[in-house]
Parts: structure tokens; sequence; C-alpha cells
């Protein structure tokens, strides 16, 4: 019972990050129809901005507050997010395999940039040490502390999307971009406007992931898995949808590291995946896919 107790918490503030991540990669798969695989290096971005930021190992004229780092590391992230877009995505995202190549082979650079750069060795991220008990179990500041701006971000954001003629915008187009149209939006500035917004999740989602692990070269692999499958799980272009695949996702593979062991942790979300795509191809809250 303890085991589970733990797993459950531990599963709780991981899910958190996940759904970040999600988030983003959902929003710009449901506006632009685009499988924006540098959401990755997006990721890595997030993380050794804050690293070059706050760790004066890595750039000895830089100490900052980790306050700022994460400041910094949203909105660089963003930017880098929204420069993606304009110079290179904007120019070809009308044909679907050219865009998913080359942000395939985005992410993949950036991977060997960074190794050529920093090295092939883990990079530790630190923003504040301690524990908290909760229910006998300890958790750490930064876990806590990923858990509750996770959850600001993905309200904040949703304030915007359901209270906001911009963010309205976004939810019509991702519905229908010739309705959209027809209503006076700007597609071309909505789609900017996603892409920013997904960098900055993706961004924070990167340094509370480096937090755990630190920040390596290859550290998006397995988190752009997780975006995915929790994407397919909740439902392609849906938010809400993205939240609940992220948690879904979290307590499986913390529940199965904890009753079965770490090698099989990503077994039993390769058969949810598996599941959905064969019984419920739209998933949870996505629209039914048509000719």
């Amino acid at each position: 019972m303890s085991a589970i107790v733990t797993a459950i918490i531990q599963a709780t503030t991981v899910s958190a990050v996940y759904a970040l991540i999600a988030i983003g990669f959902t929003m710009i798969f449901g506006v632009a129809g685009v499988l924006n695989l540098a959401h990755g290096a997006l990721l890595m971005a997030g993380a050794y901005i804050y690293t070059i930021v706050v760790m004066p190992t890595v750039v000895p004229q830089l100490d900052f507050h980790p306050v700022v780092g994460l400041f910094a590391g949203v909105i660089v992230t963003a930017l880098l997010s929204l420069l993606l877009y304009e110079i290179l995505v904007k120019r070809i995202e009308d044909n679907v395999v050219i865009t998913f190549l080359s942000t395939v082979i985005l992410a993949v650079a950036a991977s060997q940039f960074l190794t050529w750069y920093f090295g092939s060795t883990q990079l530790t991220l630190r923003i504040t040490d301690g524990f908290l008990d909760i229910g006998g179990t300890s958790v750490a500041y930064w876990e806590a502390i990923g858990f509750v701006v996770s959850w600001i971000a993905i309200g904040l954001l949703w304030l915007y999307i359901s209270k906001t003629d911009d963010g309205r915008s976004i939810v019509a187009t991702s519905m229908s971009e010739r309705g959209a149209q027809l209503t006076g939006v700007n597609l071309r500035a909505v789609r900017a406007k996603t892409w920013l917004i997904a960098g900055g999740l993706a961004g924070l989602g990167g340094m509370f992931l480096g937090f755990n692990g630190g920040a390596a070269p290859l550290m998006w692999l397995n988190p752009l898995a997780v975006a995915f499958i929790a994407v397919v799980v909740g439902g392609i272009g849906s938010i809400k949808g993205s939240v609940i695949g992220a948690y879904m996702i979290g307590y499986v593979e913390q529940i199965t590291v904890e009753l079965i062991g770490s090698g099989f942790r990503g077994m039993p979300t390769l058969i949810l995946l598996v599941g959905f795509l064969l019984f419920r191809p739209e998933g949870l809250f996505g629209r039914e896919f048509a000719e």
C-alpha cells in the first residue's frame, strides 16, 4: 500500500510536466496539422537555457537566481519556437511530409550541436534543495514547485483560450480553418501565436524534466514519445484530452515501476496506445476522423 501511495504521488507530479509538453504538441497539430518533432528540441532548449543562466559552472559570467532562469527558459524557448515557424515551417507547412521530415532533422541537428558544444554528459540542474513529507512520502521541493507551476500555466492557458477573442480564434482555427477565415480570423497570426505558446510550454516542461534527470542531448526522446501517446489517447487537438492522457500515462508508468520494475516502465503505455489506435483512434475527446 505504501508503494502504491508513493507511486500515485510521484505520478501526480511528473504527469503535470507531461501535460505541459503534450498541450504544446497537440496545439500545433490541432491548429496547423503539423506533427512537430522539433518540439523535442524546444524541450532541450528550455533545460539548457536555464543551465546557462543559473549555473556558473557552465558560463562563469552568468549566475542568476533560479526564478530568472525559469523566466529566461520560457521566454527564450517561446521566441525560438516562433522563429522556427517564421523562418522554416511557414514556408513548407502546406506539405505535411516535408514539414515532418524537416522538424525531425532539426531535432537531431540540435542534439548533435549540444553534444559537440557541451559534451554528452548530463548537466545538473538545481532550483532548490530539500524535501516535503506528504503522506509519509518524501517529495522534492522542485517536484512540488513543478506541479504548482504547471497547473498555473495550464490554468492561465485555459483562461486565455476560453475567455479572450485571441484565444477563441485559436480554438476556431483548430475546428475549421475555412470557418475561422469567414469570421475574419488571420490564420497566419493564429499559427504564429500557437507556436509561441507551445514553445513556452515546452521550455517550461523541459526545465522541470531537467531538474529530475539533468540536461542531456538525448533528453527529448522519451518525453516526446510520451507527449505523442498522450495526444493520441486524449484526442488530437484537444487540450483537455492531452492533460487527461498525460495523467493516465504518468499513473500507469509509476504504478508499473513500483509493482513490476523499471524495466517494464513503457510496456503498459504502448499497450494503451495500441488499444486506442485499434478501438478509439479519435481518442477520448478528439473529433472523429472523416474522409
